[in-house]
């Protein structure tokens, strides 16, 4: 599935294959718009290794900052099919699969987490994920019909993982709010909202919304305080930002410095979130790089 991220880099283009989500929803933006550099080695094998050392004795996959646990979480079993996609089945066992449909069943299990589950499971090649429609079903009923402030994050969260089930999903109309780029929270919310501007009904009034945070882009982006979740949220948010002032030069430098971001202590193959070395790989950061030109190359192998 494709979907239409609308105006950016100078043109129409297309996010990859795979839909966005919400951290990182934010660093996918710039698969088209940079450069394309000469690609690394496959990394398919690589990656199922790392992937293989971070599945806990549930079959489900541990995130890298907590791979001292046990038991793997559906969120980071989400994570990593998205990361391998059609590769995913490779690192899915039996006891994989059964835990996941052990949460589909689950009374205690909220909706985003079972959404998350399907995806997993679809994903891992069982076909019994087509007995889950009415959870499907339920993800549909919840989508507001009209997202503010206080509902965005919300909104958000249930979209992005319900597209990939429903491509057809009913998106909401996002209404405007004031959003300073000094007040933090309203900062995250204005660049929340033109990172994800393809899941509202009114996409491209969404690229035009926030006139103060665009012009505040290039100053996020280049700022040298650290890379904050702000500041990925910006990445993908300058693609969308009609008013940013932003070109190609600017993804093309942006995903040359997010390429560095590659390897960790026992995590190779994987992505951090800052520049040390020695900080951890995030799971979230490596599904959304896999759109990044040159962050991964999955070949025929793919």
């Amino acid at each position: 599935m494709s979907i239409d991220l609308g105006a950016g880099c100078g043109g129409h283009w297309l996010r990859n294959s795979k839909p966005p989500f919400t951290l990182i929803v934010i660093v996918l933006g710039l698969a088209a718009c940079g450069a394309d550099p000469a690609a690394p080695t496959n990394d398919v094998s690589a990656v199922k290794e790392d992937l293989t050392k971070l599945q806990g004795t549930n079959g489900l996959i541990r995130m890298p900052e907590s791979s001292s646990l046990a038991n793997g979480s559906v969120h980071g079993t989400y994570l990593a099919a998205r990361l391998l996609d059609t590769s995913f089945p490779a690192v899915a066992s039996e006891r994989t699969r059964g835990e996941l449909e052990r949460v589909l069943k689950s009374a205690e299990a909220d909706l985003i987490t079972q959404l998350k589950a399907l995806v997993a499971l679809k994903r891992s090649g069982s076909s019994s994920w087509a007995s889950y429609g009415s959870i499907i079903e339920q993800g549909t009923a919840a989508l507001p019909a009209t997202v503010t402030f206080a509902n965005l994050s919300g909104y958000i969260d249930l979209v992005d993982v319900l597209v990939q089930l429903e491509p057809n999903a009913r998106l909401a109309r996002l209404e405007t709010f004031d959003a300073d780029p000094g007040v933090e929270h309203l900062l995250s919310g204005a660049l929340m909202a033109l990172s994800n501007s393809m899941y509202f009904s009114n996409s491209e009034e969404v690229r035009s919304m926030f006139p103060a945070v665009q012009s505040a882009l290039p100053q996020l982006i280049g700022s040298s305080r650290g890379k904050g979740l702000n500041y990925f949220r910006a990445l993908t948010a300058m693609t969308n930002a009609s008013r940013s002032g932003l070109g190609s030069n600017d993804f093309d430098k942006t995903a040359e410095e997010l390429r560095t971001l590659k390897g960790c202590k026992e995590f190779p193959s994987l992505y951090r979130m800052e520049p040390d070395k020695a900080s951890p790989c995030s799971l979230s950061i490596s599904a959304a790089m896999i759109a990044v030109p040159g962050a991964y190359d999955f070949g025929e192998n793919k």
